[in-house]
């Protein structure tokens, strides 16, 4: 059920808005924000962007005009990356960025993982039949998520890939079983994930981990879903249901006994900042959506949006703020904003009402 919500929230993400500081005479693919990342260093944001307002008489998002755009982290010097703007019917419905390493942006795109750095055309990496990619830390590896769209009875080990060579590194978890939600441990070297019935009977089979070439499985949890490798490897984060709602545990990546951080209410999870400190989520939905982090010592939680809460968020490299999405009351787009981990005021940087 929580892997469906994010992909319900990643889909969302494609209506996020904000409007470029550029010239208003000018058709900029970069107006809408989707899937905001950080540059290493944090002085610039990547995204997938859309022109807004859509033109009239569109009727699929992959006619409208759309690029990787990047800007600097106070909003200013939007820009479509060369080579990766695209417009008319040729236009993938929504890539899917990785991330941003020193060796360029990593993004997944009808079932090709690219490299790109600012300036130079992209480089592929390799071919993926898969429904999502995520990357360890460093970006050395991704682990991908196979999906077999009306077949119920089809199932598939998680990949787990190198991404300089795009050569395969392990296939974990064996077919009998769906094997999603991938994290990957500091080095790429492990990796965790759940595993579920793929009859769609509901049935679910907890928290696993392996080595990443497919050696070493054993069960961490017998129940629990969305696991998250904590950024020194240490610890891995998940949720598990907590009556109708979902809570947030972590537990030793040896095994051993969870312990709660946030009790109920857990919508998303999005990730432990960088040094470890705390892990951000998603508490409520629609108009009481809020971004939260919870400090994983304490267990002590703090709001940081209070409202609107568009779903998406992403830490910065030194982990004292995060870019987030919320949509202004009466407003059909979205807006970007830098949002500090003190809760101090977030700082608007992107909006289609300016």
């Amino acid at each position: 059920m929580f892997r469906r919500i994010l992909v319900a929230a990643v889909v969302l993400l494609a209506c996020v808005a904000a409007a470029s500081r550029g010239s208003a005479t000018t058709v900029s693919p970069c107006g809408q924000v989707t899937q905001p990342i950080w540059s290493p260093d944090g002085t610039q944001i990547a995204y997938y962007g859309h022109r807004w307002p859509p033109p009239s008489g569109y009727h699929l998002q992959s006619w409208i005009l759309q690029a990787v755009c990047t800007m600097n982290a106070d909003g200013t010097n939007v820009q479509p990356l060369r080579y990766t703007t695209c417009s008319g019917k040729r236009c993938p419905d929504l890539p899917y960025l990785v991330g941003w390493w020193q060796s360029g942006i990593v993004y997944y795109e009808d079932g090709v993982l690219y490299r790109i750095a600012p300036g130079s055309k992209p480089q592929r990496i390799a071919r993926l039949d898969d429904v999502s990619v995520v990357a360890n830390p460093a970006g050395t590896r991704v682990a991908a998520e196979k999906y077999y769209d009306s077949c119920l009875t089809c199932a598939a080990p998680v990949t787990i890939l190198d991404t300089k060579s795009g050569a395969a590194v392990g296939e974990v978890g064996g077919k009998k079983l769906d094997n999603v939600d991938p994290s990957l441990s500091r080095y790429g070297t492990q990796v965790a994930f759940a595993r579920e019935a793929s009859d769609e009977s509901g049935k679910t089979f907890g928290i696993w981990t392996a080595a990443a070439n497919g050696g070493h499985l054993r069960r961490l949890v017998k129940v629990g879903q969305a696991p998250l490798w904590s950024p020194a490897g240490g610890k891995i984060a998940y949720v598990a249901s907590a009556g109708s709602t979902l809570d947030l545990r972590v537990i030793a990546a040896g095994g051993g006994k969870s312990r709660g951080l946030v009790p109920r209410d857990v919508e998303s999870v999005f990730g432990w900042s960088p040094d470890g400190r705390y892990i951000a989520f998603e508490t409520g939905t629609g108009s009481a959506g809020k971004l939260a982090v919870v400090t994983v010592a304490t267990g002590k939680v703090r709001t940081l949006l209070q409202r609107h809460f568009a779903g998406t968020a992403a830490w910065a490299p030194d982990s004292s703020e995060l870019v987030a999405n919320s949509v202004p009351r009466n407003q059909k787009c979205w807006s970007t904003w830098r949002v500090p981990v003190d809760g101090s005021k977030a700082t608007l940087i992107s909006s289609c009402t300016k």
